[in-house]
């Protein structure tokens, strides 16, 4: 008899198991959450919306047609993967500074660059209607989420919203690329074609525990890169979102609308560890032209100052520059 009772307490445990496995299989996991029919105003071009706790997603019909249904899904479930703790991340990042509440961002998804911008951007934030929109594919969305979604905190979260250019670049590429891990980016190694990572490999760039991109050294090398005139005859991707050519003038005389994205991130770390975060974050509202103002030195000599920083916390990292 005493056996007999173990086996069917044995059996009624087994059925709870199964039955609360149905139950978990029912509700969906965190990383695949519901696909449901847009039933709103953007339907006809966004036919399904996806929400997670801090992003409403409006998934586009033409760019379903364009990955294909299987590539589409699987390149947003795999990014989704990472987004809420990467989000969360940002937010700790600037806690103090923004709503203490932030409500779900509205992203946009567009493959197929119907707009404009998708000609020169990976991403943007429309900072009027309030919303992030994401070309090229998922690798290129899953590296410039982060960047736009600091975008909207700082900028539509925020008591006094960062001024375009120096501060609201380097603070988005700043808390995005070194201040969080940015598992998104780690994922798609940042972006980086295949061909060119055994470059950066050999540059000390990459993080042998994880086996990626480290977006952290990814973004000081590139940076030293600039302030040593490696970049004299490219073009490159300003803070005034433009695509400038680098020219010895600007390497001789380095001007606040004109650096690039890698040098604005590593500026902010400078300042915040010179400063402390608190002073940064509170005049990101303030003109970059005023930075002499807020900072007690006019910008090409801070400039110089930080690219010694640099290259200091380039040799602290293991990275080799020059």
């Amino acid at each position: 008899m005493k056996k007999r009772r173990l086996s069917v307490r044995a059996l009624c445990c087994a059925l709870a198991l199964l039955m609360l496995s149905a139950m978990l299989a029912a509700c969906g996991s965190p990383s695949k959450p519901k696909i449901e029919e847009n039933k709103g105003e953007l339907a006809a071009t966004y036919p399904y919306v996806v929400h997670t706790k801090s992003a409403t997603w409006y998934l586009a019909a033409d760019d379903i047609s364009l990955l294909g249904e299987d590539a589409f899904y699987e390149g947003l479930y795999a990014l989704l993967e990472n987004q809420e703790q990467d989000f969360a991340d940002a937010r700790e990042a600037l806690k103090g500074h923004i709503d203490a509440d932030v409500p779900p961002v509205e992203i946009r998804t567009d493959f197929s660059g119907r707009a404009e911008a998708a000609e020169t951007m990976g991403a943007f934030y429309h900072e009027q209607r309030n919303f992030i929109k994401l070309f090229g594919g998922w690798d290129v969305a899953s590296f410039a989420l982060l960047h736009e979604y600091v975008h909207y905190l700082t900028m539509h979260c925020a008591p006094e919203p960062a001024t375009r250019g120096l501060y609201a670049e380097g603070v988005a590429n700043y808390v995005s690329m070194i201040a969080c891990k940015n598992r998104m980016a780690r994922s798609v190694n940042c972006a980086v074609p295949e061909e060119d990572l055994a470059f950066f490999k050999s540059k000390g760039a990459w993080d042998e525990s994880e086996n990626c991109l480290d977006p952290q050294k990814f973004y000081f090398g590139n940076a030293a890169n600039f302030s040593l005139g490696g970049m004299i005859g490219y073009e490159y991707f300003s803070v005034n979102d433009i695509y400038e050519t680098y020219t010895q003038e600007a390497h001789q005389n380095p001007d606040v609308w004109s650096v690039s994205h890698f040098e604005a991130a590593s500026l902010m770390a400078w300042l915040a560890e010179t400063y402390g975060r608190d002073t940064v974050l509170q005049n990101l509202g303030t003109a970059p032209e005023d930075f002499e103002a807020v900072y007690g030195l006019p910008f090409t000599e801070a400039y110089q100052k930080w690219a010694a920083w640099n290259l200091e916390k380039c040799a602290e990292l293991g990275l080799s520059v020059g």
